[in-house]
């Protein structure tokens, strides 16, 4: 059946002539299996083609233990609490612990391994705690981390229960005198098989009969890296601010360097890591992830240093279970985003101007953990109506957490997009190995990303750039259109103003002839409270810029803030009232935007977008392709 729709669509394509495209009517077909067959069925196969960098949990335990009163306990990360089960000395415990334990699994040495519980209940984790259901790895019950690491527990069926017996004893902190403490243990626990124990329970692990395998209490994160370097992993590192735990467990579990770059919390002013953090960057192998960040630090400064050393970063400081949630994360790829069949689209509407709205943020894998998925974002009830287009970390998260990803793509309402943001980790295109070996830092990047999207039927590719019209960036837009001819176009954001690009479109040509266009940022719709900057503001102030313009560009790519909520102020036409409180986020902000635009605007996808700027610029070109690619 397919095979003789596909005949009589392109017999029907042959009567049109070679100037125009006449697209076809959607509803001469009758189901999407038969839409699929002319354009949807373009993406590849999933399989291992070097694509992933993260570090892979590749031994099943047959049970876990599942941790509570950590995450999201509001006093995890507290100083100056005294209970045992609570504060950053617990929590801390509990991270090493988990990690610990799962590289037992990993080294074969045990046969249960340890979840940390979330408390609030969020989808990524209910999903990823039932892909261990669904792998056979069976939950053998809650205890708090003090429990696990004291209690002696008999063997079920066989399975080893008891943790202790698994550690080779403990590693001292003090994270209220010494901030930095926290970051040493979170190294020697590794190299020294040791769960983190605070000054303040040290007696009452002893009574356990635990004993100090290294003092942390005076050590400072350049000590750790002069003593442990040479027994940490270099492929890949973690970067985290000293008050926190999180993340811990992965490190310990990969035996990674963990550092922090303000040596006290949030208070760059009491001195920084910043030539250590090049040095270790340094060390890593090229392109390795770096997983986590830091607080009170200029992210384009941060950012920077990992980009320019060829490294991939990975904002995941708020996740957790990173281990269990990737675990065989090779053998679990699933899930295709929804994309628009560009033969359906009417190509000769007149009068029209085309809006697109982006949402940005979408690297962010701990927001993806956290609650990117319910109402006030990717389900949120007017994404569909706006057609949407969100960013996701399409690369990152379907190593980190597949089940999650998969979630996501199922959960994708018809009309959006999703846009693999950004190409690789948070990095900038300009400036990407810059200081190591840019050539093949954009390769290897670029052919990855490639694997990624088309295995997952991603068709459009984010990138933010320091300028996104430079020398440098137009040669990164190269590298990842050389990589990809399944690419339809690429979405560029400049940091800091993210509209820098002012709307332009820069054109590169893939490898089978095809002009691609990379279209630049025209506005972002940000709350900057008293005031609007050029091309960032109020949905309002948006609007009459876009009301304004000639038709001389009528593609408009807007970028719409994550985090920004405005006031919906109704027909009014004040340019800054809208910043006056207000809870309304992602799409509801996009819909307010275009509640006051022209008649003549049409809001499409920016699949939708991209096909129409193929059509008007290179017409010829996308005619052809449109009859004779498909």
């Amino acid at each position: 059946m397919n095979n003789i729709l596909i005949f009589l669509f392109m017999s029907t394509l042959s009567f049109t002539g070679c100037d125009n495209y006449e697209s076809p009517n959607p509803l001469d077909f009758q189901n999407e299996e038969e839409e699929a067959s002319l354009y949807l069925e373009q993406y590849d196969p999933f399989k291992d083609e070097g694509q992933y960098w993260h570090p892979e949990m590749t031994v099943k335990p047959k049970k876990y233990w599942n941790c509570v009163e950590v995450i999201p306990v509001g006093s995890r990360n507290e100083l100056g609490q005294t209970e045992k089960i609570r504060g950053l000395q617990y929590h801390l415990l509990c991270q090493s612990l988990a990690g610990l334990t799962n590289r037992a699994v990993e080294q074969g040495k045990s046969e249960v391994g340890v979840w940390l519980h979330d408390h609030s209940g969020k989808e990524s984790y209910k999903v990823s705690k039932q892909a261990l259901e669904n792998m056979g790895i069976k939950e053998q019950g809650m205890q708090s981390g003090l429990e696990l690491a004291r209690n002696n527990y008999g063997p079920d069926n066989g399975v080893a229960l008891q943790l202790k017996d698994l550690f080779d004893g403990y590693v001292l902190t003090d994270v209220e005198n010494n901030p930095e403490s926290n970051i040493v243990a979170s190294i020697a626990s590794h190299v020294h098989n040791s769960i983190i124990v605070d000054v303040r329970d040290k007696e009452y692990y002893e009574e356990a009969g635990y004993e100090m395998t290294y003092d942390a209490t005076t050590k400072t994160t350049q000590d750790a890296w002069n003593e442990f370097k040479d027994k940490c992993n270099n492929k890949a590192l973690v970067v985290m601010p000293v008050q926190t735990g999180e993340l811990r467990e992965f490190a310990i579990k990969n035996n990674l360097f963990v550092i922090n770059l303000n040596k006290e919390f949030n208070n760059p002013s009491a001195g920084q890591n910043v030539a250590l953090f090049e040095e270790v960057l340094n060390w890593l192998e090229p392109n390795s992830p770096v997983y986590g960040w830091e607080q009170g630090v200029g992210e384009d400064q941060f950012v920077d240093k990992v980009s320019q050393s060829g490294n991939i970063m990975v904002p995941s400081d708020w996740s957790y279970n990173t281990s269990l949630t990737s675990i065989l994360y090779k053998e679990r790829q699933a899930g295709l985003a929804k994309v628009l069949n560009p033969q359906f689209i009417d190509f000769e509407e007149e009068g029209k101007k085309y809006v697109s709205y982006y949402l940005s943020d979408g690297d962010n894998i701990q927001w993806m953990m956290n609650g990117f998925d319910g109402s006030d974002y990717f389900t949120h009830p007017e994404a569909n109506e706006m057609k949407m287009s969100f960013g996701l970390p399409v690369d990152n998260l379907s190593m980190m957490a597949p089940s999650m990803m998969q979630s996501l793509f199922e959960g994708q309402a018809s009309k959006t997009s999703v846009v693999q943001t950004f190409g690789g980790g948070y990095t900038y295109a300009d400036n990407l190995g810059e200081t190591a070996n840019r050539v093949q830092d954009l390769k290897y990047i670029s052919e990855a990303m490639a694997s990624h999207m088309r295995q997952h039927r991603v068709k459009v590719l984010a990138l933010i750039a320091k300028d996104v019209r430079s020398t440098q960036s137009k040669e990164a837009y190269q590298a990842y259109v050389d990589a990809n001819d399944q690419l339809e176009g690429i979405i560029a954001v400049q940091y800091s103003p993210y509209a820098g690009g002012e709307g332009d479109i820069i054109w590169v040509t893939n490898s089978k002839g095809y002009d691609i266009p990379v279209v630049t940022v025209k506005y972002s719709l940000w709350n900057f409270g008293d005031h609007n900057n050029d091309r960032e503001g109020t949905p309002t102030y948006i609007a009459n810029k876009l009301n304004s313009e000639t038709s001389d560009n009528p593609f408009s790519l807007v970028s719409v803030h994550a985090w920004s909520k405005f006031t919906d102020i109704g027909n009014s036409n004040d340019e800054l009232a809208e910043n006056a409180g207000g809870n309304v986020v992602g799409p509801g902000v996009a819909k307010l935007n275009a509640d006051k635009l022209d008649g003549n605007f049409k809001v499409v996808n920016v699949e939708e977008l991209i096909w129409r700027i193929r059509m008007h610029y290179r017409p010829e070109q996308t005619t052809k392709w449109l009859k004779e690619v498909f």
